[in-house]
């Protein structure tokens, strides 16, 4: 075996470029250059007697979701703070979230002045559980964000039971999962809405953006008046020169409304989207048979109600020993050098993440008081760490190369293996 890359030795793979992402081609070009010469770049400048591309991309993206709502945001935060807003969560509401998660839900939390109740997840999917929901619910607990992670899917029916159970209100955040479905539906349609960000590296990208679905009309109504400073689209058509919101004043509401650029340009992704994760299944399933071969090594599992997967960080499970003791960030530092394209290891989870520290902001003091810290983190999460130490992910992009590409991760992964002792 040739020496490690990290310690000098040839790589595993040659000097070919991996597939670059975001994609675009000339469509992509002419949907922006149209937004551009039209002159309106936000939903609330004067119509031009079209509906806007806001508008058109909200719609699109609903019947993709197969939901009659949608409306779309600036970022995928702000579609997490719309829907707690939209159940009117605020202070003295406890919210359940999971500890294995970008911060995005957590400061959302904070953010509507609740408390996030942080809770374990699952070793092998890093999603939350059910039995870990059920455990940290209160007579304060008003609703749980379930987040779709990496390239699985949460115990959708566990969880819906459990907040049925429970009777508080479900966010699904699907800001990894678009296009994931559980038992033939659509991931985002279980909750009571469904928040997704459209964030450069997702799997449908804007640039920045983002989305809340529902099936409900009354939230529907009141997250369009939360993203667009308490208004909505009007009922009728919308004359040339008119002005496509209306002021409502039903719920006083902030400004998250995506610009008509990015609608743009999601209108074009988003014709993608079903065959760019066609190809991505196809090369996941032919790295999975060369995983199988090395004996140690899998893909993150999907759970058995769910149907099609969503992969936007691919996940290589390892068994604990596979490389010895040699922590997991060097592992990771390894195989990236083999790659010549990152790998990395699941973010911290969020009891040790240097992102998740309200005590930073004065607007957090009224809840985060040693009481609530207590209350929000005075849990052990050994699910997170083992998930953690255990998993190696890399961007979706690979998976848009071809079967040469699958064996280079492999042959990575492999020589790694059998030279991790180099790397203590």
């Amino acid at each position: 075996m040739s020496e490690l890359a990290i310690l000098g030795g040839t790589p595993a793979r040659g000097p070919r470029p991996w597939p670059a992402w975001p994609q675009y081609d000339e469509a992509t070009e002419q949907q922006l250059v149209a937004a551009l010469r039209s002159r309106r770049w936000a939903l609330s400048w004067p119509s031009d007697g079209s509906p806007s591309r806001e508008r058109r991309f909200a719609e699109a993206f609903a019947r993709y979701n197969q939901v009659p709502h949608c409306v779309s945001v600036d970022h995928g935060s702000s579609a997490l703070v719309v829907a707690l807003e939209a159940l009117d969560i605020g202070p003295g509401d406890e919210v359940i979230v999971p500890v294995m998660t970008w911060v995005a839900p957590v400061s959302a939390v904070l953010r509507v002045g609740a408390l996030p109740v942080v809770v374990d997840v699952d070793p092998e999917t890093g999603c939350m559980t059910p039995e870990a929901l059920r455990a940290a619910v209160s007579d304060r607990t008003k609703a749980a964000i379930v987040v779709h992670l990496a390239a699985s899917v949460a115990d959708v029916d566990g969880i819906r039971a459990a907040v049925d159970w429970a009777g508080i209100k479900l966010i699904e955040d699907c800001a990894q999962a678009h296009g994931a479905r559980w038992r033939g539906r659509h991931v985002g349609t279980f909750g009571e809405l469904g928040a997704f960000s459209f964030q450069v590296g997702k799997v449908l990208a804007g640039g920045e953006g983002g989305a809340v679905i529902t099936s409900d009309p009354e939230l529907y109504r009141r997250a369009q008046q939360l993203r667009a400073d308490s208004r909505r689209y009007p009922d009728e058509q919308v004359p040339e020169g008119g002005n496509e919101l209306v002021e409502a004043g039903e719920v006083m509401g902030g400004n998250y409304c995506m610009s008509e650029l990015t609608a743009g340009v999601l209108l074009d992704q988003l014709s993608r989207l079903d065959a760019q994760h066609e190809h991505r299944e196809k090369m996941a399933l032919e790295l999975e048979r060369g995983l199988v071969e090395l004996g140690d090594f899998g893909a993150i599992p999907l759970p058995e109600g769910a149907d099609r997967r969503s992969i936007y960080e691919y996940g290589i499970r390892f068994r604990p020993g596979a490389f010895g003791d040699v922590p997991v960030e060097r592992v990771a530092e390894a195989v990236t050098a083999e790659l010549g394209m990152d790998v990395w290891p699941p973010d911290l989870p969020l009891h040790r993440s240097v992102m998740l520290h309200p005590h930073t902001k004065r607007r957090f003091a009224p809840v985060w008081t040693e009481d609530g810290r207590r209350r929000a983190l005075g849990r052990d999460y050994p699910g997170a760490e083992r998930y953690r130490e255990t998993t190696l992910l890399f961007h979706h992009k690979a998976l848009l190369g071809e079967p040469a590409d699958m064996a280079d991760l492999v042959a990575a992964v492999r020589k790694v293996r059998d030279g991790h002792e180099r790397l203590r």
